[in-house]
């Protein structure tokens, strides 16, 4: 089973805090209450509306949530499923920044990767962390749980980072004209891929643009770079993983053939 892990997470978030509290005021306690409230909430809806005309809704749901980050996971039957999901969650992004944050110096970031549990991933039952009346609080850990959570060191506001299992998938999808993938650099991250650059994939869905403001696109060469450029061609992106694919298997014997949704 390939379970979607997505990120959303705050950006200005520690600063907002520390400005407040230091005023003498604990006033941000109701936004970010709102926040953990609120958000899912709106994810829900927002996929409810993606999938309107469809026969079934895929079910999402709250893995964890981690300081001023909410972590959610779902389990997409196909490519197609999992890309309107990714776009659902980018629209509710969007639609929370205006709702809540347009006076506050505030925004998300999103992050989505793939794990697949039928090999060296696995899910743990943790009845401590379980309410009475509820089936076990349920964990998830991994080599590809922890290399997701290294992709999120690519996030920035105004789109979501992807991993490269997870642009694999939207490039698969009967949807993929749905989103927009760019290819904008590559950095080595902590032990991912032997030390060798990771490609950064940042997505949009196509209908939007990124969202990126003034100062976010001057402060940031990433930000810049993508804020004038096109799409990254499907075969040029497909081509970067291929490469990753073969310099597993050529240097480290690692056979990584491509994920399989619904299996």
């Amino acid at each position: 089973m390939v379970r979607l892990f997505m990120s959303v997470d705050m950006v200005g978030s520690t600063d907002f805090k520390a400005r407040l509290t230091g005023k003498g005021s604990d006033s941000w306690l109701k936004f970010f209450q709102d926040f953990f409230c609120n958000f899912p909430l709106m994810i829900a809806g927002q996929i409810g509306f993606e999938f309107l005309d469809d026969e079934s809704t895929p079910a999402i749901r709250i893995w964890k949530a981690m300081g001023d980050e909410v972590l959610f996971v779902a389990t997409p039957a196909t490519p197609a499923e999992m890309t309107s999901i990714l776009i659902a969650v980018l629209r509710t992004m969007r639609i929370y920044e205006d709702r809540y944050m347009t006076d506050l110096p505030l925004r998300l970031k999103g992050t989505a990767w793939l794990a697949d549990f039928d090999g060296h991933n696995i899910e743990i039952e943790i009845p401590e962390l379980s309410s009475g009346d509820a089936s076990a609080y349920q964990d998830f850990i991994g080599p590809d749980i922890d290399v997701g959570f290294r992709v999120t060191k690519f996030a920035r506001a105004g789109c979501m980072a992807l991993s490269l299992d997870v642009a694999e998938q939207v490039l698969q999808a009967a949807n993929a004209s749905a989103a927009a993938l760019y290819l904008v650099g590559s950095e080595p991250l902590k032990g991912v891929m032997f030390g060798r650059p990771y490609p950064i994939v940042w997505m949009h869905a196509a209908t939007d643009g990124f969202a990126f403001l003034p100062w976010e696109i001057e402060a940031d060469p990433l930000i810049a770079m993508a804020s004038n450029a096109q799409p990254t061609p499907a075969a040029d992106l497909q081509q970067t993983i291929d490469n990753m694919r073969h310099y597993l298997k050529k240097m480290h014997r690692i056979d990584r053939p491509p994920l399989i949704l619904g299996s």
